[in-house]
């Protein structure tokens, strides 16, 4: 939608539906107009209850004020335009129970900091910009929408859902024990059920249905201490979920006895596992120089019995952090039985490798007690 009248805030109340609040002055329910916020000396703005507050786009121009959007009761505010753009100062805006914010087309949430307790929705080729977002309640990814490079921290009483060709984008996605994360109604951009996420972190739960979802594009090091699933958040669904890990940074999973079967990818960085079955219930898949590191709470009986790792090669590094590295230890693969068997004074942790690039094996220190192993040739 074009967007064809440009309307400035020059306020003598904080009623942003007075049109004497604004030059020139108009009522601002009008889908294709700019409004634009500059300097102010009232910057604490109030939306009217019980009505529906279409706009173009909120502009703050550079330099501008600090500004505050407080809503009245039943109020929804529809974006068609450029949506919020933060040139200068700041937009701090609270939605209570029972609103709503809605992005249309190819509208962004910008760099807001949004405090939402009612239904924030994304339609169309919408985004969440840069946004920080801090939900307590419902957020929607719709149709081509995507979480953009937002942050979102989702209370315990709060849901994301993402559905149609939805994508996370390079997202942080932080969710407190008791809030959802729900990927599985989404085919992904391409329709093909891969999507992606900057990151994932926190006790809430994370549900991939049959998608498969890539994750560490932030370059953040996130710890995951809840659920990773597969089905839906309410329990159903299908199965196949999986995880791919790129970037450089670790993905620490910490959550005992994740559902997801597809398989963990490592394309990069490095996965630590801090639980039994923290890693699903399929093979882990090297597919690029990474790390692999498995603590003692992922161990049954020194047996890392869980998940099969595929395809070990050369400049891949596997840590067991708890098997305390004495000189003489020796890693030996037993092509038989698939199982690698490492030696650490008396302790033995055994793993089972199928297809490794080699199996000639090699112990070092990892400098934090533990002990890496590593193939030395094919």
């Amino acid at each position: 939608m074009a967007i064809t009248s440009v309307f400035t805030w020059d306020p003598t109340t904080a009623d942003y539906s007075s049109p004497s609040n604004w030059n020139p002055a108009f009522a601002p329910t009008d889908p294709s107009r700019t409004a634009i916020f500059g300097t102010s000396t009232i910057t604490g703005i109030t939306l009217p209850g019980a009505t529906t507050i279409e706009v173009g786009e909120w502009l703050f121009s550079p330099g501008a004020s600090h500004y505050s959007f407080t809503e009245g009761a039943s109020t929804s505010v529809r974006f068609y335009g450029g949506g919020i753009l933060v040139l200068g100062g700041s937009a701090e805006i609270t939605i209570p129970s029972g609103n709503t914010m809605i992005f249309l087309n190819s509208s962004t949430a910008g760099n807001a900091s949004i405090a939402n307790n009612g239904i924030v929705t994304f339609f169309g080729l919408s985004t969440g910009g840069t946004a920080n977002i801090t939900n307590d309640h419902s957020i929607e990814f719709i149709e081509y929408s995507s979480a953009g490079h937002a942050r979102i921290e989702t209370g315990s009483t709060g849901g994301i859902g993402f559905s149609g060709f939805s994508n996370g984008g390079d997202a942080t996605l932080v969710t407190d024990t008791g809030g959802i994360v729900d990927f599985s109604r989404s085919v992904g951009p391409a329709g093909d059920r891969h999507l992606s996420v900057g990151s994932i972190a926190g006790r809430g739960n994370y549900y991939l249905g049959s998608d498969q979802l890539v994750v560490g594009l932030d370059g953040k090091s996130p710890t995951v201490l809840g659920a990773i699933d597969d089905g839906n958040a309410l329990g159903s669904g299908t199965g196949g979920g999986s995880l791919v890990k790129v970037g450089h940074d670790t993905l620490t999973l910490a959550g005992v006895g994740n559902t997801y079967s597809g398989g963990t990818t490592l394309e990069g960085g490095a996965l630590d596992l801090a639980a039994l079955g923290a890693a699903g219930t399929g093979p882990i898949a090297f597919a690029g120089r990474a790390t692999l590191k498995i603590e003692n709470a992922a161990l049954s009986g020194h047996v890392f019995a869980t998940n099969n790792i595929d395809f070990f090669a050369k400049h891949d590094v596997l840590d067991l952090t708890g098997l305390h590295f004495h000189a003489g230890a020796t890693a030996t693969y037993h092509k038989a039985s698939h199982h690698l068997t490492v030696h650490s004074g008396r302790v033995t942790d055994t793993l089972t490798l199928l297809a490794p690039h080699g199996t000639h094996f090699a112990t070092a220190s990892d400098h934090h007690g533990g002990t890496d192993v590593f193939l030395v040739f094919a």
